[in-house]
């Protein structure tokens, strides 16, 4: 099992935090990657049953939004592509500082069908997420 974890703090109001990240479609510009609202939540265009596809042509993964509570926290797995990746769950937790900013955290636990690929997704996400969060600060 492969964790990764990435904490940010940012001048942003938690209701700006959460918007910038939970909107599938403005979700590219963060990451640096493709990113498309390509189904539509049940309740809420971004949220629970809400799907992205992430990247482009064959390796473009699709992740499921599972669980939502607005401007607390987001839950999401890979529910088609991805391959090496298994058991794939990411979560986002908001919550609001004191003076006016907020703080998320980033969590995602996978495994990998191939040895070695775990730890070199680890990083390639670290980087990218890491990057992407630091935008929003």
């Amino acid at each position: 099992m492969q964790i990764v974890q990435i904490t940010q703090e940012s001048s942003r109001a938690v209701a700006d935090l959460y918007a910038a990240l939970a909107d599938h479609d403005r979700l590219g510009s963060v990451l640096g990657v493709p990113v498309k609202r390509i189904q539509d939540g049940k309740s809420a265009p971004n949220g629970i049953g809400s799907v992205r596809r992430i990247g482009m042509g064959p390796l473009a993964i699709e992740e499921t939004v599972v669980g939502a509570v607005v401007d607390k926290s987001i839950d999401y797995k890979i529910t088609r592509g991805g391959w090496p990746l298994k058991n794939h769950h990411g979560r986002l937790v908001f919550k609001a500082l004191p003076g006016g900013g907020s703080q998320v955290h980033w969590r995602i636990e996978f495994t990998a069908a191939v040895p070695g690929a775990a730890a070199l997704v680890k990083q390639l996400l670290q980087l990218a997420i890491g990057r992407g969060l630091r935008k929003l600060a």
